[in-house]
């Protein structure tokens, strides 16, 4: 059904991209054109091209929309094939709701399964956090037991068999150095060995916490395989049913060949629509130009007046100092007054 849909868009479309076609060659040849240099004209005959280039332009435009009217003719003249060949399909019509279904089926648990994905890929990476930690933890425990060189109970009973010798026993100088030494270096091995013992507990709590967070991805895994099995039912299921539209589609081909033939006719009207649209530009530019011309000789009659109207006012300035407002504004753009 939707090879159907697809297949109708292209009809429609195939003319729209001959006309796009066309412009785009037309803007392509207006951008390799040499800009026109339009003659002064006097304004007699400004006035006369002007309303010639306005004709000609609205000319062109209802030609435009005449021949858009003959090709919503062209149009409208295929529905008898559409009738004829719609009249097969509707026995299509009869199995696409079916397969619509299943389609929907099937994409709603695929969303379901694109969910659980996303759940189980956010705990995934919960649990490489977990694991780097733990990563970290053990570094950091493995380098503190280098250093200690031994289990605490051990080092403790060695510390206090030292502690007591250092303190109660009758020994020389240098000996009792040597001791002392030694008590500072297993202490330092006893710290060490106890903040080992510390992230040691630490590590088997976050074993605890990722252990939980795996449990719950391999429960999110099995849901996912159970839907994607109940998924590819729903699609196997799709597949045989559109394969038999395929088939009770293909009677309702050929006149769909001849509606695509009928819909080649109006590549002509739209190419004399892309004429004409390539046309007009160009018009409204000449008509801007001329339009300018006419603002120039206005713009020269105006400034005649104004000269008028300026030496009026001076003369008015200097009798009796009494102006209009219009008056004192023309003589001070004009300089004759300075502010």
């Amino acid at each position: 059904m939707e090879n159907i849909q697809e297949k109708e868009q292209t009809l429609d479309q195939t003319s729209d991209q001959v006309f796009d076609q066309t412009e785009q060659k037309q803007e392509e040849t207006k951008v390799a054109e040499t800009p026109r240099v339009y003659p002064k004209l006097p304004e007699r005959e400004l006035k006369e091209k002007i309303n010639l280039l306005r004709q000609k332009i609205e000319h062109d435009e209802r030609d435009i929309r005449a021949i858009f009217k003959e090709i919503s003719l062209h149009n409208h003249g295929g529905n008898d094939l559409k009738a004829k060949r719609d009249g097969l399909n509707s026995r299509v019509k009869e199995l696409s709701p079916k397969a619509a279904q299943l389609r929907k089926n099937r994409d709603e648990i695929n969303a379901q399964i694109a969910q659980l994905k996303a759940q189980r890929d956010q705990m995934r990476g919960k649990g490489k956090e977990f694991s780097e930690k733990i990563g970290e933890l053990k570094k950091s425990r493995d380098e503190l037991n280098l250093s200690a060189r031994g289990r605490a109970e051990n080092l403790e009973k060695a510390y206090a068999d030292e502690l007591t010798l250092f303190l109660t026993a009758d020994i020389p100088l240098e000996h009792e150095i040597n001791i002392y030494t030694k008590l500072i270096e297993l202490s330092q091995r006893l710290v060490a060995t106890k903040k080992a013992n510390e992230i040691h507990s630490i590590i088997s709590l976050e074993y605890a916490k990722g252990k939980e967070i795996y449990t719950d991805m391999d429960s999110l895994h099995a849901k996912i395989q159970t839907l994607a099995q109940e998924s590819q039912k729903s699609h196997e299921e799709m597949i045989k049913l559109y394969n038999e539209i395929d088939t009770l589609r293909k009677e309702a081909d050929s006149y769909h060949a001849q509606l695509n033939e009928k819909f080649k006719g109006i590549a002509p009207l739209r190419k004399k629509v892309g004429a004409l649209k390539a046309e007009i530009p160009k018009l409204r530019d000449e008509l801007d130009v001329y339009l300018g011309q006419m603002k120039e000789y206005q713009l020269v009659r105006d400034g005649q007046k104004n000269e008028g109207k300026r030496e009026t006012a001076k003369k008015k300035f200097k009798k009796d100092g009494r102006l209009s407002l219009d008056e004192f504004r023309l003589l001070v753009e004009s300089e004759d007054i300075k502010l």
